[in-house]
């Protein structure tokens, strides 16, 4: 009997065989692009923001009032007649339901979808090797191509100057600034790269920084031990095919200082520009930076209740990388 894991990755390479096209990541791009081209031909040229009720309808889906049971955001489950329904978190920030829907969307390209219920899990905690995790991969690509529909996004992207103009660009779209700073890197000609920060300590302080039974070295109180250790750090980066191929390396969990564009528009709550020196390891240099604060939980929040950051950096002069130097992405469990 073939366990879960197989099945859906079964799902992945149906998908792959029945397109005809070399992965899955192409399977699903296509599959996203003749939805958007059903949408024209249907009602004719496309006004952003896209409406993804309308392009929930065309896949079939009703739209539940309930609230999901499985995921914090968003859930495709079967209807009892042989369809689906999607429950969307009515608590969530619109932004944030608008991509959930063009997730659960994306769900209803791969083959027997209605099969079983599919939840939108938080791309921090998939695991790599975990085939139910990687279709949730897909389906982020999928949510950013129906959002973000090509060439219009190309164009008013080609026009984006600054941080502010990249926080007009997600609101005209009525998507995130993270999902319209990731899309942005990924159709980019140039070399730049959407990076994500949050508030976070090392992993390797997790657990012993701040506890209240630990007594520390230097007798300093354990809250203004973790205040102090808590920094804005990398969660991952998703380049540019030109900015991947220079082969620079962002590690993961690599803070920055508390000065500096991405440091001001986290404490700030406004987009900040500049010019800077950015310590990241192997890929250290002197950055163009447009920094935008990204919607942030309570929980998540700085100690001054500074948000998390999206950054799309570009490489003025920084350090040469190694020929052996690990390619920076994108990963594959990166979501918005």
């Amino acid at each position: 009997m073939m366990s879960s894991a197989g099945r859906t990755q079964a799902l992945i390479d149906e998908l792959v065989q029945t397109t005809g096209v070399p992965d899955a990541k192409a399977a699903v791009r296509m599959m996203a692009r003749q939805l958007i081209d059903l949408h024209v031909s249907t009602f004719g040229e496309l006004v952003m923001p896209i409406n993804v009720d309308v392009l929930a309808s065309l896949r079939g889906i009703n739209r539940s009032t309930e609230p999901p049971i499985h995921s914090p955001d968003a859930e495709l489950v079967p209807d009892g007649t042989g369809g689906v329904t999607m429950r969307v978190n009515p608590d969530r920030p619109e932004t944030r339901q608008r991509f959930s829907v063009a997730h659960e969307i994306s769900h209803t390209f791969f083959p027997d979808y209605s099969t079983k219920a599919w939840c939108r899990t938080d791309a921090r905690y998939r695991v790599r090797d975990n085939p139910d995790d990687f279709l949730e991969m897909f389906c982020d690509i999928g949510a950013a191509e129906l959002l973000f529909p090509q060439p219009w996004f190309s164009t008013d992207a080609a026009e984006v100057q600054s941080g502010q103009a990249l926080a007009a660009l997600a609101g005209k779209y009525r998507g995130s600034r993270e999902a319209a700073a990731r899309r942005f890197a990924e159709v980019s000609s140039e070399q730049v790269a959407a990076v994500f920060f949050s508030w976070k300590l090392k992993p390797t302080q997790q657990g012993t920084i701040g506890r209240e039974d630990q007594q520390n070295l230097f007798g300093i109180d354990p809250a203004d031990e973790l205040r102090d250790a808590v920094k804005l750090r990398i969660d991952y980066t998703i380049p540019s095919e030109s900015f991947n191929a220079e082969g620079h390396y962002l590690p993961k969990d690599k803070s920055v200082e508390n000065e500096g564009p991405i440091y001001e528009a986290a404490v700030n709550g406004v987009p900040c520009n500049g010019e800077c020196y950015l310590d990241l390891g192997p890929a250290s240099g002197t950055y163009r930076v447009w920094a935008v604060p990204i919607w942030t939980p309570d929980d998540q929040l700085g100690d001054e209740k500074e948000n998390a950051v999206v950054a799309l950096v570009r490489p003025l002069k920084v350090q040469k990388p190694k020929k052996k130097s690990k390619p920076t992405g994108p990963g594959l469990f990166d979501a918005c």
